[in-house]
Protein backbone atom coordinates (compact mmCIF):
# COMPACT_ATOMS: atom_id res chain seq x y z
CA UNK A 1 0.00 0.00 0.00
CA UNK A 2 1.58 3.42 -0.49
CA UNK A 3 1.98 6.11 1.48
CA UNK A 4 1.12 9.71 1.28
CA UNK A 5 2.72 12.23 3.20
CA UNK A 6 0.87 14.70 5.06
CA UNK A 7 0.01 18.33 4.21
CA UNK A 8 -1.04 21.35 5.71
CA UNK A 9 -3.57 23.44 4.91
CA UNK A 10 -1.12 25.76 2.28
CA UNK A 11 0.60 22.43 0.87
CA UNK A 12 3.67 22.43 2.64
CA UNK A 13 5.20 19.45 4.01
CA UNK A 14 5.31 18.84 7.43
CA UNK A 15 9.14 16.78 8.33
CA UNK A 16 10.96 16.59 11.57
CA UNK A 17 12.62 19.24 12.92
CA UNK A 18 16.49 18.95 14.03
CA UNK A 19 16.85 19.95 17.58
CA UNK A 20 19.11 23.09 18.28
CA UNK A 21 20.67 21.15 21.41
CA UNK A 22 21.71 18.03 18.99
CA UNK A 23 23.16 20.88 16.54
CA UNK A 24 25.23 22.59 19.44
CA UNK A 25 26.68 19.33 20.74
CA UNK A 26 27.88 18.35 17.08
CA UNK A 27 29.69 21.94 16.74
CA UNK A 28 31.20 21.57 20.41
CA UNK A 29 32.84 18.35 19.23
CA UNK A 30 33.88 19.47 16.00
CA UNK A 31 35.68 22.04 17.89
CA UNK A 32 36.54 20.01 20.82
CA UNK A 33 38.41 17.41 18.00
CA UNK A 34 40.16 20.18 16.26
CA UNK A 35 41.65 21.72 19.14
CA UNK A 36 43.14 18.51 19.77
CA UNK A 37 44.75 17.62 16.83
CA UNK A 38 46.63 21.43 16.79
CA UNK A 39 47.45 20.55 20.55
CA UNK A 40 48.99 17.29 18.99
CA UNK A 41 50.78 18.83 15.88
CA UNK A 42 52.30 21.72 18.28
CA UNK A 43 53.36 19.09 21.05
CA UNK A 44 55.00 17.09 17.49
CA UNK A 45 56.46 20.55 16.15
CA UNK A 46 58.07 20.83 19.78
CA UNK A 47 59.41 17.59 20.27
CA UNK A 48 60.85 17.59 16.88
CA UNK A 49 62.60 21.05 17.45
CA UNK A 50 63.83 19.84 20.60
CA UNK A 51 65.52 16.85 19.20
CA UNK A 52 66.93 19.07 16.08
CA UNK A 53 68.49 21.14 18.79
CA UNK A 54 69.52 18.15 20.56
CA UNK A 55 71.20 16.89 17.45
CA UNK A 56 72.70 20.57 16.94
CA UNK A 57 74.40 20.13 20.18
CA UNK A 58 73.26 23.46 21.52
CA UNK A 59 75.67 23.52 24.22
CA UNK A 60 78.30 22.61 22.03
CA UNK A 61 81.17 19.44 22.36
CA UNK A 62 81.84 18.11 25.85
CA UNK A 63 85.01 16.24 25.63
CA UNK A 64 85.05 13.51 28.24
CA UNK A 65 88.88 12.60 29.21
CA UNK A 66 89.44 8.67 30.42
CA UNK A 67 92.61 7.44 31.96
CA UNK A 68 93.19 3.47 31.28
CA UNK A 69 95.83 0.64 32.13
CA UNK A 70 98.01 0.49 29.28
CA UNK A 71 96.26 -3.04 28.72
CA UNK A 72 92.97 -1.99 28.23
CA UNK A 73 93.57 1.54 26.61
CA UNK A 74 93.99 1.17 22.89
CA UNK A 75 90.50 -1.72 23.37
CA UNK A 76 88.64 1.02 24.80
CA UNK A 77 89.90 3.98 22.26
CA UNK A 78 89.06 1.55 19.92
CA UNK A 79 85.37 1.62 20.93
CA UNK A 80 85.31 5.08 21.96
CA UNK A 81 85.26 5.33 18.22
CA UNK A 82 82.42 3.00 17.41
CA UNK A 83 80.87 5.20 19.95
CA UNK A 84 81.54 8.42 18.49
CA UNK A 85 79.81 7.15 15.03
CA UNK A 86 76.47 7.22 17.15
CA UNK A 87 76.48 10.46 17.65
CA UNK A 88 76.29 10.09 21.30
CA UNK A 89 74.76 13.71 22.29
CA UNK A 90 74.70 14.21 26.28
CA UNK A 91 72.36 17.54 27.75
CA UNK A 92 72.43 18.90 24.68
CA UNK A 93 76.20 18.53 24.36
CA UNK A 94 77.88 16.32 21.03
CA UNK A 95 80.06 14.00 23.32
CA UNK A 96 83.87 12.97 22.43
CA UNK A 97 85.40 10.27 24.50
CA UNK A 98 89.28 10.68 24.64
CA UNK A 99 90.77 7.36 25.65
CA UNK A 100 94.33 7.46 27.05
CA UNK A 101 96.84 4.92 28.40
CA UNK A 102 98.40 6.15 31.76
CA UNK A 103 100.56 4.95 34.52
CA UNK A 104 98.59 4.06 37.59
CA UNK A 105 100.98 5.66 40.43
CA UNK A 106 101.48 9.02 38.68
CA UNK A 107 97.73 9.04 38.30
CA UNK A 108 96.84 8.09 41.59
CA UNK A 109 99.23 10.93 42.54
CA UNK A 110 97.66 13.33 40.54
CA UNK A 111 94.17 12.72 41.44
CA UNK A 112 95.12 12.49 44.94
CA UNK A 113 96.89 15.85 45.14
CA UNK A 114 97.03 18.95 42.52
CA UNK A 115 96.81 17.32 39.21
CA UNK A 116 99.11 19.25 36.41
CA UNK A 117 97.40 19.36 33.20
CA UNK A 118 100.34 20.43 31.53
CA UNK A 119 102.44 17.47 32.88
CA UNK A 120 99.90 14.76 33.07
CA UNK A 121 96.79 16.06 29.90
CA UNK A 122 93.65 17.01 30.89
CA UNK A 123 92.39 15.56 34.28
CA UNK A 124 90.27 12.49 33.75
CA UNK A 125 85.82 12.25 33.95
CA UNK A 126 87.15 8.50 34.85
CA UNK A 127 89.71 5.79 35.30
CA UNK A 128 90.27 2.57 34.64
CA UNK A 129 93.33 1.00 36.76
CA UNK A 130 94.04 -2.78 36.18
CA UNK A 131 92.57 -3.50 40.12
CA UNK A 132 91.12 -2.20 42.89
CA UNK A 133 94.03 -1.45 45.10
CA UNK A 134 94.71 2.14 43.33
CA UNK A 135 90.76 2.76 44.05
CA UNK A 136 91.30 1.68 47.79
CA UNK A 137 94.53 4.40 47.80
CA UNK A 138 92.20 6.70 46.24
CA UNK A 139 89.68 6.71 48.70
CA UNK A 140 91.89 6.73 51.60
CA UNK A 141 93.41 9.67 50.57
CA UNK A 142 90.45 11.58 48.82
CA UNK A 143 87.06 9.66 49.20
CA UNK A 144 85.71 13.50 47.81
CA UNK A 145 86.90 12.96 43.94
CA UNK A 146 85.76 9.14 43.67
CA UNK A 147 81.77 9.17 42.84
CA UNK A 148 80.57 5.86 44.39
CA UNK A 149 81.56 2.45 44.31
CA UNK A 150 83.91 1.53 41.12
CA UNK A 151 81.93 -1.22 39.73
CA UNK A 152 84.33 -3.80 37.44
CA UNK A 153 84.12 -3.27 33.78
CA UNK A 154 85.97 -6.73 32.84
CA UNK A 155 88.77 -9.01 35.04
CA UNK A 156 91.69 -11.36 34.91
CA UNK A 157 92.46 -13.73 37.67
CA UNK A 158 96.10 -13.51 39.26
CA UNK A 159 97.91 -16.44 38.26
CA UNK A 160 101.59 -18.07 38.37
CA UNK A 161 104.08 -17.62 35.42
CA UNK A 162 106.97 -20.35 35.53
CA UNK A 163 108.52 -23.04 33.43
CA UNK A 164 106.58 -25.92 32.01
CA UNK A 165 108.90 -28.40 34.04
CA UNK A 166 108.03 -26.60 37.30
CA UNK A 167 104.22 -26.39 36.58
CA UNK A 168 104.28 -30.33 36.18
CA UNK A 169 106.22 -30.70 39.63
CA UNK A 170 103.74 -28.97 41.63
CA UNK A 171 100.88 -30.58 39.71
CA UNK A 172 98.34 -28.84 41.25
CA UNK A 173 99.84 -29.15 44.80
CA UNK A 174 100.56 -25.83 45.38
CA UNK A 175 98.84 -23.28 47.52
CA UNK A 176 99.70 -19.13 47.88
CA UNK A 177 100.43 -19.88 51.49
CA UNK A 178 103.29 -21.88 50.66
CA UNK A 179 104.90 -19.22 48.73
CA UNK A 180 106.86 -16.89 51.68
CA UNK A 181 108.67 -20.57 52.60
CA UNK A 182 109.54 -21.23 49.42
CA UNK A 183 111.14 -18.21 49.00
CA UNK A 184 113.08 -18.27 52.31
CA UNK A 185 114.22 -21.92 52.08
CA UNK A 186 117.44 -22.72 49.45
CA UNK A 187 116.68 -26.06 48.65
CA UNK A 188 112.69 -25.74 49.13
CA UNK A 189 111.78 -26.91 45.13
CA UNK A 190 113.30 -30.42 46.40
CA UNK A 191 109.92 -30.67 47.98
CA UNK A 192 108.83 -31.28 44.47
CA UNK A 193 111.19 -33.30 43.25
CA UNK A 194 113.57 -30.32 42.00
CA UNK A 195 116.19 -30.01 44.73
CA UNK A 196 118.55 -28.77 42.30
CA UNK A 197 116.57 -25.52 41.67
CA UNK A 198 117.03 -23.98 44.42
CA UNK A 199 114.00 -21.99 46.18
CA UNK A 200 110.99 -21.01 44.26
CA UNK A 201 112.66 -17.41 43.05
CA UNK A 202 109.59 -15.53 43.33
CA UNK A 203 110.37 -12.33 41.45
CA UNK A 204 108.21 -9.01 43.11
CA UNK A 205 108.35 -6.65 40.88
CA UNK A 206 106.83 -2.96 42.28
CA UNK A 207 107.11 -1.15 38.89
CA UNK A 208 104.26 -0.08 36.29
CA UNK A 209 101.60 -2.41 35.81
CA UNK A 210 102.77 -4.79 39.21
CA UNK A 211 99.07 -4.90 40.49
CA UNK A 212 99.75 -9.25 40.42
CA UNK A 213 102.16 -8.44 43.28
CA UNK A 214 99.88 -6.75 45.28
CA UNK A 215 96.80 -8.97 45.00
CA UNK A 216 99.05 -12.38 45.06
CA UNK A 217 100.01 -10.81 48.49
CA UNK A 218 96.41 -10.09 49.79
CA UNK A 219 96.04 -14.08 48.83
CA UNK A 220 98.67 -14.96 51.14
CA UNK A 221 97.39 -12.78 53.52
CA UNK A 222 94.23 -14.15 53.42
CA UNK A 223 95.47 -18.29 54.06
CA UNK A 224 97.76 -17.48 56.88
CA UNK A 225 95.16 -15.42 58.70
CA UNK A 226 92.63 -18.27 58.10
CA UNK A 227 90.01 -15.57 56.66
CA UNK A 228 86.94 -16.74 55.91
CA UNK A 229 85.15 -13.18 54.74
CA UNK A 230 86.88 -10.46 53.00
CA UNK A 231 90.33 -9.85 54.40
CA UNK A 232 89.83 -6.96 57.63
CA UNK A 233 92.44 -3.99 57.93
CA UNK A 234 92.81 -6.41 61.26
CA UNK A 235 94.24 -9.25 59.23
CA UNK A 236 95.96 -6.84 57.28
CA UNK A 237 97.89 -5.63 60.37
CA UNK A 238 98.71 -9.18 61.56
CA UNK A 239 102.22 -10.08 62.45
CA UNK A 240 101.37 -13.17 59.91
CA UNK A 241 100.84 -11.20 57.46
CA UNK A 242 103.72 -8.88 57.84
CA UNK A 243 106.20 -11.23 57.99
CA UNK A 244 105.04 -13.87 55.62
CA UNK A 245 105.46 -10.33 53.05
CA UNK A 246 108.36 -9.82 54.33
CA UNK A 247 109.40 -13.65 53.28
CA UNK A 248 108.23 -13.03 50.15
CA UNK A 249 110.05 -10.13 49.19
CA UNK A 250 113.63 -10.72 51.11
CA UNK A 251 115.82 -11.77 48.16
CA UNK A 252 113.38 -11.81 45.74
CA UNK A 253 114.78 -11.82 42.32
CA UNK A 254 114.48 -8.27 39.98
CA UNK A 255 112.68 -7.91 36.86
CA UNK A 256 114.50 -6.65 34.25
CA UNK A 257 111.85 -3.70 33.77
CA UNK A 258 110.17 -3.69 37.24
CA UNK A 259 107.77 -5.85 35.48
CA UNK A 260 105.56 -9.31 36.00
CA UNK A 261 105.88 -9.34 32.06
CA UNK A 262 109.28 -8.27 32.15
CA UNK A 263 110.16 -11.18 35.11
CA UNK A 264 108.37 -13.66 32.84
CA UNK A 265 110.27 -12.91 29.99
CA UNK A 266 113.15 -13.84 32.08
CA UNK A 267 112.36 -17.04 32.80
CA UNK A 268 110.53 -18.12 29.23
CA UNK A 269 113.95 -16.92 27.50
CA UNK A 270 116.22 -19.00 30.10
CA UNK A 271 118.40 -22.03 28.31
CA UNK A 272 118.36 -24.14 31.31
CA UNK A 273 115.14 -23.52 33.39
CA UNK A 274 116.48 -25.08 36.36
CA UNK A 275 119.43 -22.15 36.05
CA UNK A 276 117.16 -19.06 35.31
CA UNK A 277 117.47 -16.55 37.98
CA UNK A 278 113.63 -16.15 37.95
CA UNK A 279 111.58 -19.58 38.39
CA UNK A 280 107.85 -17.45 39.29
CA UNK A 281 106.27 -14.57 39.12
CA UNK A 282 102.44 -13.45 39.61
CA UNK A 283 100.85 -12.21 36.81
CA UNK A 284 97.36 -11.50 35.43
CA UNK A 285 96.14 -14.51 33.30
CA UNK A 286 95.41 -11.49 30.20
CA UNK A 287 99.10 -10.36 30.20
CA UNK A 288 100.62 -14.08 30.43
CA UNK A 289 97.98 -15.09 27.35
CA UNK A 290 99.32 -11.66 25.65
CA UNK A 291 102.88 -12.77 25.82
CA UNK A 292 102.27 -16.59 25.05
CA UNK A 293 99.23 -16.48 22.63
CA UNK A 294 101.88 -17.58 19.32
CA UNK A 295 103.80 -20.12 20.79
CA UNK A 296 103.68 -23.27 18.84
CA UNK A 297 105.41 -24.65 21.78
CA UNK A 298 105.25 -23.63 25.75
CA UNK A 299 107.58 -21.87 26.85
CA UNK A 300 105.63 -20.70 29.95
CA UNK A 301 102.80 -22.17 32.09
CA UNK A 302 100.03 -20.68 33.86
CA UNK A 303 100.08 -22.51 37.55
CA UNK A 304 96.79 -21.72 39.75
CA UNK A 305 97.55 -21.96 43.47
CA UNK A 306 94.97 -23.70 45.54
CA UNK A 307 93.08 -20.97 47.92
CA UNK A 308 90.72 -18.36 46.90
CA UNK A 309 92.65 -16.76 43.67
CA UNK A 310 92.79 -12.91 43.58
CA UNK A 311 91.18 -11.39 40.39
CA UNK A 312 92.74 -7.93 38.48
CA UNK A 313 88.87 -6.49 38.32
CA UNK A 314 89.72 -3.04 35.91
CA UNK A 315 87.26 -1.19 37.97
CA UNK A 316 85.69 1.69 36.33
CA UNK A 317 86.27 4.45 38.93
CA UNK A 318 84.28 7.79 37.96
CA UNK A 319 85.55 11.47 39.60
CA UNK A 320 84.10 14.13 40.55
CA UNK A 321 84.36 17.14 41.72
CA UNK A 322 85.26 21.02 40.57
CA UNK A 323 86.61 19.85 37.26
CA UNK A 324 84.43 17.32 36.20
CA UNK A 325 80.94 18.57 34.31
CA UNK A 326 77.71 17.28 35.13
CA UNK A 327 77.68 16.36 31.29
CA UNK A 328 80.78 14.71 31.69
CA UNK A 329 79.28 12.42 34.41
CA UNK A 330 76.61 11.55 32.32
CA UNK A 331 78.39 10.70 29.24
CA UNK A 332 80.94 8.73 31.23
CA UNK A 333 77.74 6.28 32.60
CA UNK A 334 76.66 6.39 29.18
CA UNK A 335 79.95 5.15 27.43
CA UNK A 336 80.26 2.60 29.59
CA UNK A 337 76.88 1.33 29.26
CA UNK A 338 78.22 1.13 25.26
CA UNK A 339 81.39 -0.79 26.18
CA UNK A 340 79.46 -3.35 28.52
CA UNK A 341 76.86 -4.13 25.16
CA UNK A 342 78.54 -8.04 24.47
CA UNK A 343 79.22 -6.88 20.65
CA UNK A 344 81.50 -4.55 22.34
CA UNK A 345 82.73 -5.85 24.70
CA UNK A 346 83.69 -8.71 22.65
CA UNK A 347 86.92 -6.32 21.89
CA UNK A 348 88.41 -6.50 24.90
CA UNK A 349 87.19 -10.57 25.92
CA UNK A 350 89.02 -10.87 22.72
CA UNK A 351 92.47 -9.97 24.31
CA UNK A 352 92.51 -12.28 27.18
CA UNK A 353 90.28 -10.19 29.62
CA UNK A 354 87.14 -11.77 30.93
CA UNK A 355 83.49 -10.58 30.72
CA UNK A 356 79.97 -11.27 29.17
CA UNK A 357 81.41 -12.03 25.68
CA UNK A 358 83.45 -14.96 24.07
CA UNK A 359 87.02 -15.59 25.46
CA UNK A 360 89.64 -16.33 23.22
CA UNK A 361 90.27 -20.01 22.18
CA UNK A 362 93.07 -21.88 24.70
CA UNK A 363 96.57 -21.60 23.97
CA UNK A 364 99.51 -23.94 24.58
CA UNK A 365 99.80 -21.51 27.78
CA UNK A 366 96.73 -20.44 28.95
CA UNK A 367 93.28 -22.43 28.89
CA UNK A 368 90.92 -20.69 30.84
CA UNK A 369 89.76 -22.24 33.38
CA UNK A 370 86.56 -21.80 35.66
CA UNK A 371 87.86 -19.50 38.78
CA UNK A 372 86.49 -21.80 41.13
CA UNK A 373 87.00 -19.88 44.23
CA UNK A 374 87.80 -15.93 43.45
CA UNK A 375 88.84 -13.99 46.19
CA UNK A 376 86.52 -11.76 47.69
CA UNK A 377 87.31 -7.61 47.25
CA UNK A 378 89.05 -7.12 50.94
CA UNK A 379 88.14 -4.15 52.53
CA UNK A 380 89.40 -0.66 51.66
CA UNK A 381 91.96 -0.30 54.73
CA UNK A 382 92.90 -3.88 54.44
CA UNK A 383 94.10 -2.74 50.65
CA UNK A 384 95.87 -0.17 51.78
CA UNK A 385 97.99 -1.74 54.61
CA UNK A 386 98.73 -4.65 51.80
CA UNK A 387 99.97 -2.34 49.34
CA UNK A 388 101.89 -0.46 52.18
CA UNK A 389 103.79 -3.64 52.67
CA UNK A 390 104.24 -4.76 49.43
CA UNK A 391 105.17 -1.49 47.79
CA UNK A 392 106.39 0.55 50.78
CA UNK A 393 105.48 3.19 53.13
CA UNK A 394 106.06 5.92 50.74
CA UNK A 395 104.59 4.30 47.81
CA UNK A 396 101.24 6.14 48.67
CA UNK A 397 99.18 9.03 47.34
CA UNK A 398 99.98 12.65 49.28
CA UNK A 399 97.10 13.16 52.00
CA UNK A 400 94.13 14.98 51.44
CA UNK A 401 95.35 17.37 54.02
Amino acid sequence: MAHHRSTDGRGSVRGRGVSRGLVGSLLAIVLVAAVVVVWVQLGDRIDRQGEQAAANCVEGTATVPIVADPDIADALGTIAEAYAETGPVVRDHCVVVEVRPGDAKVTLDGLAGTWDPAALGARPAAWVPQSSIWAADLVSARPDVVDGQPPSLVSSPVVLATAPRLAEAFDDDLEWQQLPTLQQRDAALGAFGLGSWGSIRLAMPVGAQSDATALAAQAVAMQVTRTMGPLTEQDADSPRVSSSIEAMQSGAPQSPDGTPVGAARTIADAADPAESPIHAVAITEQALYQLTRTDTTPRLAEVIPGGPTPIADYPIIRLTGDDVAVEQTDAVADFFEFVRQPEHLAGLTALGFRGDAPLPEPTETVGFPTTEDPMPQPETAATVTINRLVYGPDSGPPSAG
